[in-house]
């Protein structure tokens, strides 16, 4: 398929054929996975398949009378996901309609598909549970590079053009395509500074999200941007073709055709030391947030030389680093001494960047986008254990 073109220069994600789990493991940035999904019988029976509403008819009897529910997006919002561009703390959609039959749902989306309808339709994340007809038709373990422990696989459907922005999430994330193409463009976690990150409690569907319009990138609204889009990496995926993704990289996903995929969200890592991490973060901001710009760089200085620096959290405590200190943040920095010595080093440089630009605000105010929006989240959060709302 001919993809409209990127209003940015963008370089390729690598690709990599069957690899064995070692090699996969061992990747540090996205990579495209060719081979993995040869023995999916869903992929085989939607592309003998000619129309939509055959390969919808084929979805439909796997489902039998289990509900679903799926999102509409009037067509004049293009088909995103993302916050209102006149108020940021708004989102472009609403609750899912519920507790409808997948051919109800299928259609919606056919007529959307033929024009009757101009809105959008996307049944989001349903999970495929193991047992049913669904299940049985993915490979086994979903992927070669799975265990049965790691399976967790979520069903995606929906009318072309969806949109959903610059976001990203603190786990591994495989896109399996089966039906239609996904664009996707990727930046890397170090990016951060430039991303104009939303405040923890404002996300987009339970992801971490960025204020940025990735197809219409407003550079005087969002100037820091420019220094992202050098770095931009691009994904296009076809039926049968994975898409691996590590854990905090941003990613922006562009459906094109009938679009139907399962993911696979991974924690490669113990979910409670991501909470912990959560944790130790929301009280270091809470800690520093109003403290003059002077006082941050010092703590700045003794947690990058008694914290991050590598192997620094689990050597002897320097002498002198507690001179001076008020006995609140040596308390703290204590207890993120303890829990980044426990951390792998994947997570150990992504608390270390949290830090940066949250805590310690090295690249100026942390939501650039919305003065006062780092204050406004510490109020609003005053007495909740984390600014990480999830649920």
């Amino acid at each position: 398929m001919r993809l409209p073109p990127l209003p940015f220069e963008t370089k390729p994600v690598r690709r990599l054929h069957r690899p064995s789990p070692q090699e996969l493991w061992a990747q540090q940035e996205p990579v495209v996975l060719t081979g993995c999904m040869d023995d999916w019988k869903l992929l085989h029976e939607l592309k003998a398949r000619a129309t939509p509403e055959q390969k919808l008819a084929v979805l439909g009897s796997r489902f039998g009378t289990q509900t679903v529910e799926y999102h509409r997006l009037p067509g004049h919002l293009g088909g995103h996901y993302h916050f209102q561009k006149e108020n940021l703390e708004g989102v472009t959609f609403s609750g899912p309609q519920a507790g409808v039959t997948f051919d109800t749902f299928a259609g919606e989306l056919l007529r959307s598909l033929s024009g009757a309808s101009s809105d959008y339709v996307y049944l989001q994340s349903h999970a495929v549970e193991p047992g049913t007809a669904l299940f049985e038709a993915l490979g086994p373990n979903v992927l070669p590079v799975l265990h049965e422990q790691q399976v967790f696989p979520k069903l995606w459907v929906g009318s072309p053009g969806q949109v959903v922005n610059l976001h990203y999430d603190d786990f591994i994330n495989f896109i399996c395509m089966l039906e239609g193409t996904k664009r996707v463009t990727l930046f890397a976690p170090e990016l951060l500074p430039f991303m104009y990150h939303a405040p923890f409690d404002r996300m987009l569907n339970q992801a971490m999200a960025s204020h940025v319009r990735l197809l219409e990138p407003d550079l005087e609204s969002f100037p820091l941007f420019r220094q992202a889009l050098s770095e931009a990496r691009v994904a296009v995926l076809e039926p049968g073709e994975v898409l691996f993704t590590p854990p905090f990289w941003w990613h922006h996903v562009e459906s094109f055709g009938l679009n139907v995929m399962i993911n696979n969200w991974l924690f490669r890592e113990h979910l409670d030391e991501v909470v912990e991490m959560q944790g130790d973060l929301t009280q270091a901001i809470r800690l520093f947030h109003a403290r003059p710009a002077g006082q941050r760089d010092r703590a700045r200085a003794l947690y990058q030389r008694t914290v991050f620096a590598p192997g620094a959290a689990s050597a002897p405590e320097p002498a002198g680093s507690t001179e001076q200190e008020e006995p609140g943040l040596a308390e703290h920095r204590a207890r993120t001494r303890a829990l980044v010595a426990r951390l792998p080093e994947a997570l150990r440089k992504q608390h270390a960047l949290y830090y940066d630009h949250f805590v310690f605000q090295t690249s100026g105010e942390p939501f650039p986008s919305q003065p006062g929006a780092l204050t406004a989240m510490v109020e609003r959060n005053a007495h909740a254990p984390t600014f990480f709302l999830r649920d």
